[in-house]
C-alpha cells in the first residue's frame, strides 16, 4: 500500500490516555489508514524523531468571534496544535443583532474580552442579523482551523430588549422571544446556549453585562 502521507519515528499521543509510544503514522485521502511500523512508501515523507504525533487539540473556551474576521488562520491557538476552537462563550456573541444595534453587542465585548470599538468596526464586514446568518457568513470566510459557536446570552437579551437588556428583568414576551432565538440557531447549528453570571464581566461604563441582568 503505498500512502499520501508518513509520518515516521514520532512519539504516538493518541488521546486515549495511554502512555506514548513509538510509531509511524500512514495517512491516504485525508485520513489515517494504519498506525505502527511502516515500511510501505510515500508521497510525502516527514521525519517526527524526536517529537509528538497527535490529534489536534479543541480549545472549549475561546471568543474568536470577531477575531475571525480579519485573522484566517486563527492565531494563537493554531500555533499550539489547536486545530478546533468553540466561539461564543461567556454569552458574547456577535448575533442576534442588527448592524445598527451592532453597539449594543460591542458593550458586552469591549471590557471583558479587551476589543476595541473601533478594531470591530474595522474589522468586521456585518452582513447578518439572525444567528443563522451569521453562521452563514462564518461558513464563507477562509479558515486554517475548525470553528463551533454557542449562541450568547447577552447578545440574545439585547437583540430582544434593546437598552433594557442592561437593566431590566426579561417579560414573560421577551422569554418566549428568546426560546425560540435559541431553538432557531440550534436548528441552524448552534453547539448551544452559553451565559456568564462573573462578576468581573462588566462594560466599558462599569455596568454588568446584560446577561448578569437575567
Amino acid at each position: 500500500m503505498g500512502y499520501d502521507l508518513l509520518v515516521k519515528n514520532g512519539t504516538v499521543i493518541d488521546g486515549s490516555g495511554s502512555p506514548g509510544y513509538r510509531a509511524d503514522v500512514g495517512v491516504i485521502n485525508g485520513k489515517i489508514a494504519a498506525i505502527g511500523r511502516i515500511n510501505e512508501g510515500a508521497k510525502q515523507t516527514i521525519d517526527a524523531d524526536g517529537h509528538i504525533v497527535s490529534p489536534g487539540f479543541v480549545d472549549g473556551h475561546t471568543h474568536m468571534d470577531a477575531q475571525i474576521f480579519w485573522d484566517p488562520i486563527g492565531s494563537c491557538s493554531c500555533y499550539h496544535g489547536v486545530t478546533s476552537v468553540v466561539m461564543g462563550n461567556c454569552g458574547f456573541t456577535l448575533a442576534p443583532c442588527k448592524q445598527e444595534d451592532a453597539d449594543m453587542v460591542f458593550r458586552n465585548l469591549e471590557r471583558a474580552e479587551d476589543l476595541s470599538r473601533d478594531a470591530m468596526l474595522e474589522g468586521i464586514d456585518w452582513r447578518w442579523e439572525t444567528f443563522p446568518e451569521f453562521l452563514d457568513v462564518i461558513d464563507e470566510l477562509p479558515k486554517g482551523i475548525n470553528y463551533a459557536g454557542y449562541i450568547g446570552h447577552s447578545a440574545l437579551r439585547t437583540y430582544v430588549m434593546g437598552e433594557r437588556a442592561f437593566s431590566d428583568a426579561a417579560s414573560e414576551d421577551d422569554v418566549r422571544n428568546m426560546q425560540q432565538l435559541v431553538k432557531q440557531a440550534v436548528q441552524a447549528g448552534a453547539i448551544g446556549f452559553s451565559t456568564s453570571r462573573t462578576f468581573n464581566h462588566l462594560t466599558a461604563d462599569d455596568r454588568p453585562v446584560a446577561s448578569r441582568i437575567a
